[in-house]
């Protein structure tokens, strides 16, 4: 139900800040908000300095969401961001290479191409929101096994129940995520119901991004794949873990019928719900890569092996690139697909 509520109190963030764009008050509202979130990350940041028992990591952590906060609040600082996000985007876009290809003004791409508005409300309040979530799944990762310490996974609060509750259908990994996405472009304040689908990308696929996203599903499994030769070799019997959580996660009772169901909601949740919204509304924001590493990090279940949440997120780069060339529908597609047929494998015969 926490999750649920966050999620309502973001979208609520969005709104106002589409809000903003014509009411100054509304304005100065959300930034009074910052500042005393920012205020608040200071005194845990000072605390962090000078108490030499506390974590690390954790210390660590509310120290750099501190500067990257107070960062975002002036004009300035979000001018460094847009520098950082663009000259990234411009990287893993490929633009920067076609320019190379082309013989054309390298200079140009990176100085003319910008994904990061420093002059934008909705724009300053969606990076709050970024740092904010990001450090808080950051500090949920266990560093040890960053440096080669105890490696093992932690099991979410699954399988799904089933019929699926309202609090978890509208949680994080659920349908909340397009509810978000959807404040987060300003519906019904901004941008009318029309406006906001092809904001998000939510166009009708051509039969050849149809076949595209299809490929996706193949390429999953694939990366997956070549993944697990590593990962499987790491002498942290990886394979046996992951076996235990995927029977504890996707676990049904009921043979096909309910683990039919059970893929669809995981489907829907997660190829909708987070497509959605890192591919939606947050790559056209923040450029590829930023989305894709928040991607990584929203799969919080791997706190333990952070191998995986990088697994998902130079996974998601590629989702981001057949984003950034065709729609949102394309890469929900192969999201989608892939969620789906992995999660009845699991389930079905587990």
């Amino acid at each position: 139900m926490g999750d649920f509520f966050i999620v309502m109190g973001c979208g609520i963030l969005g709104l106002m800040a589409h809000g903003a764009t014509t009411r100054p008050w509304l304005e100065w509202t959300l930034r009074f908000i910052i500042v005393i979130v920012f205020l608040g990350e200071g005194l845990i940041a000072a605390g962090a300095l000078v108490d030499s028992g506390q974590n690390t990591w954790q210390g660590g952590i509310a120290i750099g969401t501190a500067v990257a906060t107070g960062i975002c609040l002036v004009f300035y600082g979000r001018k460094l961001y847009s520098v950082a996000f663009s000259f990234l985007d411009n990287i893993f876009s490929g633009a920067a290479a076609v320019a190379l290809y082309k013989k054309a003004s390298v200079y140009d791409v990176f100085t003319k191409i910008h994904v990061f508005l420093p002059n934008s409300i909705p724009h300053m309040v969606a990076l709050f929101i970024y740092i904010s979530t990001f450090a808080t799944l950051l500090g949920a990762v266990d560093p040890e096994s960053l440096v080669g310490g105890p490696d093992g996974l932690k099991l979410p609060s699954l399988p799904l129940p089933i019929p699926v509750p309202i609090d978890t259908l509208f949680s994080y990994n659920g349908l909340g995520l397009v509810l978000l996405s959807f404040c987060g472009v300003g519906i019904f304040v901004k941008r009318d119901f029309k406006s906001v689908l092809d904001r998000l990308g939510w166009k009708k696929p051509s039969g050849k991004q149809v076949a595209i996203g299809l490929g996706l599903v193949v390429f999953s499994f694939l990366y997956d794949y070549l993944w697990s030769l590593y990962t499987h070799n790491t002498g942290t019997d990886m394979a046996t873990k992951l076996a235990v959580y995927n029977s504890g996660t996707f676990s049904v009772v009921g043979g096909a019928e309910k683990s039919l169901i059970l893929a669809l909601a995981t489907a829907i949740f997660a190829g909708v719900g987070e497509e959605t919204l890192i591919r939606g509304a947050l790559q056209p924001v923040f450029g590829i890569f930023p989305a894709a590493v928040l991607h990584g990090i929203l799969h919080a279940q791997f706190n333990h092996a952070p191998i995986l949440i990088i697994q998902v997120a130079l996974w998601s780069c590629v989702m981001g690139l057949v984003r950034k060339y065709t729609n949102t529908t394309t890469t929900i597609i192969g999201h989608a697909g892939f969620n789906f047929l992995t999660t009845f494998l699991f389930a079905f015969n587990p």
